[in-house]
């Protein structure tokens, strides 16, 4: 009697023990990192990998520690956080690119079963958004001055070894072909080149954009045509064919901004340059020339106003190059 109460005693134990599910240490936000990265760089997707490792990186630099367990990830952390971006001058947009890539790691470790979180809508009191820059432009006249700072700078220097000079006219082949993001100016390849066109298609929308190949452009061009001799772009910013076309891009966009903001000061600008400026400029000062904001619209490839692309018929090309002449002019004219 004594064995059998004893063994019906013992076995409660035992058969909570056998239903119990096993207990996984609970996940970091280092280690999730790491394993998400490689797996995002096998599918060549280097800039989420990279957006993910910067939100990591900068989270942790906030917390002073090593690592955290994501079980541990609460909203008033989250929300120091925040404040500590503040603090350290960070714009809403950069917060929000943070916040929203860690909120990516924590959702994906969720849906893994990597842990068990402790609150739901975790970055609900932090901010996710998108807020609107200031409109980056610069007027005709701006335009015109750059133009005589490159003429001057021209004369006591070889043109394209000059690395501000290089910048000065990537900046203005971007305003010249319609407002050319820098994106596709760096992708830009002979072939796309042909019969008095710049034939290509744009890398954000898609959308294929015919250019005419006006003098402004044919010469810059034509400068930088000693340097990419044995290179299928037509400008010295990717290189090497080694699958980091991306990498050499985004290094190129990283030292032109910096380098713009050195010529603007040693053009005498009173504004800042980056590459969206010469694309923002384009448009502002194509509506000041009273040119219809759907030419201005379809000019720049623009894919996002579906009212132009539902009510109007798509314009002829010889009227989108018109526009960019009447740019050109209200250039000269600034001089």
């Amino acid at each position: 009697m004594m064995e059998n109460r004893n063994c019906s005693y013992n076995s409660v134990p035992l058969i909570k023990a056998i239903r119990r599910k096993p207990i996984r240490p609970d996940i970091s936000l280092r280690t999730l990192t790491g394993i998400l990265e490689r797996e995002i760089k096998s599918l060549s997707r280097e800039r989420t990998a990279r957006a993910y490792r910067s939100a990591m990186s900068s989270f942790l630099n906030f917390y002073g520690k090593e690592d955290l367990a994501l079980s541990q990830l609460n909203g008033r952390l989250l929300v120091e956080y925040e404040q500590y971006l503040l603090v350290g001058s960070r714009s809403l947009n950069t917060i929000s690119f943070y916040m929203r890539n860690l909120r990516a790691i924590y959702n994906k470790g969720i849906s893994r079963g990597l842990f068990t979180p402790v609150e739901e809508e975790l970055f609900r009191l932090v901010y996710t958004g998108n807020h609107p820059t200031r409109e980056r432009a610069i007027p005709a006249k701006d335009i015109w001055q750059l133009e005589s700072w490159i003429r001057k700078r021209e004369l006591g220097a070889q043109a394209v070894p000059d690395p501000h000079l290089f910048s000065a006219y990537c900046f203005l082949f971007c305003f010249y072909a319609r407002g050319m993001s820098y994106v596709d100016m760096a992708y830009l390849k002979k072939t796309n080149i042909r019969d008095g066109l710049i034939c290509y298609r744009r890398r954000k929308t898609g959308l294929f954009l015919k250019v005419k190949l006006i003098q402004e452009l044919q010469k810059i061009i034509d400068l930088v045509a000693p340097y990419v001799k044995d290179s299928p772009y037509v400008f010295p910013i990717i290189l090497r064919k080694e699958g980091k076309e991306r990498l050499q891009y985004e290094s190129g966009l990283r030292l032109q901004n910096k380098r713009l903001k050195e010529v603007a000061i040693q053009a005498g600008l009173r504004c800042s340059l980056s590459t969206h400026v010469a694309r923002h400029s384009w448009a502002t000062i194509a509506k000041k020339e009273h040119i219809p904001l759907p030419v201005i619209s379809e000019s720049l490839g623009h894919a996002s106003l579906k009212t132009t692309t539902i009510y109007l018929a798509s314009f002829d090309n010889n009227l989108l190059d018109k526009a960019n002449l009447k740019v050109v002019r209200a250039i000269k004219r600034a001089g």
